[in-house]
């Protein structure tokens, strides 16, 4: 039987260093904060988050921030899609075949489908995926495109059309989930997602 070394107080084992222990005792890795973030984002301030995040994982107050900043919004994104899935489950839809339906609706023509992802934010796996179930539905046909010999585009039927103007009024009358949030806050909710998409754009075409 190997034996345990006896532990000297005050004294780190410089091999784990900087590894940190999670709320269950497990080894984690400062990038599975974000991941630990979005639970504990439920019932606690960003600050005290901050706080716990730093004093967890030994990390600087700034990259805390940003840990937390991610695990919010990727909890928050996590919510809103929730409630929008909720209106619009009873209609037969849901927000992943909503969103390609807006993009294509006002396309009388039809968009081939790299654009459709494109406008979507959808890699284009996912959105062939997602075209092919409401091709299935009856709500988008392919028709081969007269510009392009190989090119295909998908196309809303009127069923498409008359489904997605109704989950439309329905998101509408929610104010897509956000309702009860405050001019202020939509405010600068707006300006300061709009950085960051901005940041993440560049490095995503950076990256091209």
């Amino acid at each position: 039987m190997r034996r345990r070394q006896p532990r000297v107080a005050g004294r780190r084992n410089p091999q784990v260093r900087h590894q940190a222990v999670g709320p269950d005792g497990d080894r984690v890795t400062p990038a599975a904060v974000a991941v630990d973030a979005t639970g504990v984002a439920r019932s606690v301030t960003s600050l005290r988050l901050t706080t716990s995040v730093n004093r967890m994982y030994d990390l600087d107050t700034a990259t805390a921030d940003r840990v937390v900043l991610a695990g919010l919004l990727l909890r928050a994104r996590e919510l809103l899609l929730r409630e929008l899935d909720t209106v619009l489950s009873p209609l037969g839809t849901s927000h992943a075949k909503y969103q390609v339906l807006a993009v294509v609706c006002p396309e009388p023509e039809g968009l081939q489908l790299r654009e459709i992802a494109a406008r979507a934010s959808v890699h284009p796996t996912t959105m062939t995926a997602t075209i092919d179930r409401l091709v299935r539905g009856g709500l988008i046909e392919r028709r081969a495109d007269p510009n392009d010999r190989r090119g295909i585009l998908a196309v809303a039927t009127p069923e498409g059309r008359a489904l997605y103007e109704r989950a439309h009024r329905e998101l509408s009358a929610i104010q897509y989930g956000l309702a009860d949030l405050d001019s202020d806050t939509t405010k600068s909710l707006l300006d300061g997602l709009d950085r960051v998409a901005a940041v993440l754009e560049r490095r995503d075409t950076a990256s091209e």
